[in-house]
């Protein structure tokens, strides 16, 4: 298992907010469109100065439980502010988005706490309405679709696994943040190239989910790459952004160059 340790967590807090104090300042750059119907809240941001036909990667942001609602506005919390600052944007621009789950609903089928899936394979309706916001969004001409990315943290950590399972032909790459997955579905994505990442002292996703996922990989030839944290708990997704290489890797995976 190729795992990446840090012994250092100053970076979980000190670089972290001073790159988040410069997204916030970028916000205002980035367009939002909320055209395409949808069952579930949902934004889309776009570069501000993206040309009529440029094609761009596209980045599904799946949050975690406690974004859950339907105001619009707290799946923005976390990381998106990052991934449309102008300091990630003028290096790699890219349009995101970010649906909203209900406050009583799950990305994934997954039991809370026990982390039993539902034997019978039934998408949530989050999921279901996640799946029709991407088949409309993923064929607009300004999408790049062979650079269409899926990343989420603790409840979209598993979404994020759970969406590659079933549509792996959509995505060129993932990145799963203090997740966990069906193992039974995990060859359905085994070419989809992922980042994983999870503190060793989680108290409320157990890392061992990762580490069983990496191992499950690995066991079929796949080549993920892993950061676990030593002394981080649940909330590690902040370093895990800030992971050096993170971006370079993400934005370089393409299905021209993978195996699906």
């Amino acid at each position: 298992m190729k795992t990446i340790f840090r012994k250092n967590l100053i970076l979980m807090i000190s670089i972290p907010l001073l790159f988040i104090q410069c997204a916030k300042k970028g916000t205002n750059r980035i367009d939002q469109d909320l055209s395409f119907h949808s069952d579930i809240p949902y934004q889309v941001f776009y570069p501000k100065n993206m040309s009529r036909n440029q094609k761009l990667p596209l980045i599904l942001w799946l949050h975690g439980s406690g974004e859950r609602g339907a105001d619009n506005q707290k799946q923005l919390k976390h990381i998106v502010p990052i991934l449309i600052s102008d300091s990630l944007q003028t290096l790699y621009p890219s349009i995101v988005i970010a649906p909203q789950c209900p406050e009583q609903d799950y990305w994934a089928p997954v039991k809370r706490m026990e982390w039993t899936y539902n034997p019978e394979d039934e998408a949530t309706d989050a999921m279901i309405a996640v799946e029709k916001l991407m088949q409309k969004i993923r064929k607009m001409k300004n999408v790049d679709s062979t650079r269409i990315y899926v990343a989420g943290l603790s409840m979209g950590g598993f979404g994020a696994l759970d969406i590659l399972a079933r549509h792996p032909e959509w995505f060129s790459a993932g990145i799963v943040m203090c997740g966990g997955a069906d193992l039974a579905k995990v060859s359905a994505y085994v070419d989809v190239p992922l980042w994983i990442f999870h503190g060793a002292k989680d108290d409320v996703v157990p890392v061992e989910l990762s580490r069983q996922l990496v191992a499950k990989l690995e066991s079929m030839h796949a080549h993920p790459k892993y950061t676990e944290y030593p002394d981080g708990n649940h909330g590690i997704w902040n370093a895990a952004i800030m992971e050096d290489g993170l971006m370079p890797w993400l934005f370089s995976q393409s299905k021209k160059n993978n195996k699906k």
